[in-house]
């Protein structure tokens, strides 16, 4: 028997519109984002869940308590899915970042993997964090069918392991949608399949995304 694994990305936050970096810090879920979180909640309603691991972080478990729906599963808390820490630049947006430490953001840009954000961690540190996570996550819900809600970084982390490549470092590009939805396999080896990744269908009819 497989280990089935979801994965999504938590619903938007006042931050994401605001283009703010939210890191480890908390924002609250804009309407859109609870709609969102509806709309996979009622996309996963026949789903037999055994569980959901979240981020312990605020619009990450939200998200999960609304996903979650009428399903009686208990929501754990894995602190190594957490979004890379930031930190002094959380709650900050990129201009604001530009115009008070633009020597450290150019360092950053140029070499993520060894040079951490002040007071935060550096992109190795972040990929070794979700990595460990995950396989921890493998190795204890092994057949067993789950859902991960976590965020934009943390799920780029998971998308490089279980492609086999290396974290790019413009990894902040390209990350998953709001309240996408991404469905892995495992097999008994822990080989990977990947059966779909940054679904949307849920969520297009409803909130006019392409």
């Amino acid at each position: 028997m497989m280990t089935r694994i979801y994965i999504t990305r938590h619903g938007e936050t006042e931050w994401n519109i605001q283009h703010r970096f939210q890191g480890m810090k908390n924002s609250e879920l804009t309407e859109k984002g609870i709609l969102a979180a509806e709309l996979l909640s009622e996309r996963m309603e026949n789903i037999e869940l055994d569980c959901i691991v979240s981020s312990p972080l605020k619009r990450a478990f939200h998200t999960a308590e609304i996903v979650r729906g009428n399903k009686e599963i208990e929501i754990i808390k894995n602190e190594g899915f957490k979004e890379i820490n930031l930190g002094d630049f959380e709650g900050m947006n990129y201009d604001e970042i530009s115009e008070a430490s633009n020597d450290v953001i150019k360092k950053i840009r140029d070499d993520p993997f060894n040079n951490p954000y002040p007071n935060g961690e550096n992109l190795m540190e972040f990929y070794k964090r979700v990595e460990n996570a995950f396989k921890e996550v493998i190795e204890k819900y092994k057949e067993k069918c789950i859902l991960i809600v976590a965020h934009g970084g943390t799920i780029k982390c998971i998308e490089s392991y279980f492609r086999n490549q290396r974290i790019s470092k413009d990894w902040m590009s390209g990350v998953v949608h709001n309240c996408s939805l991404t469905c892995i396999e495992v097999n008994e080896h822990n080989k990977i399949k990947e059966i779909f990744y940054n679904n949307i269908e849920h969520l297009k009819e409803r909130l006019a995304y392409n």
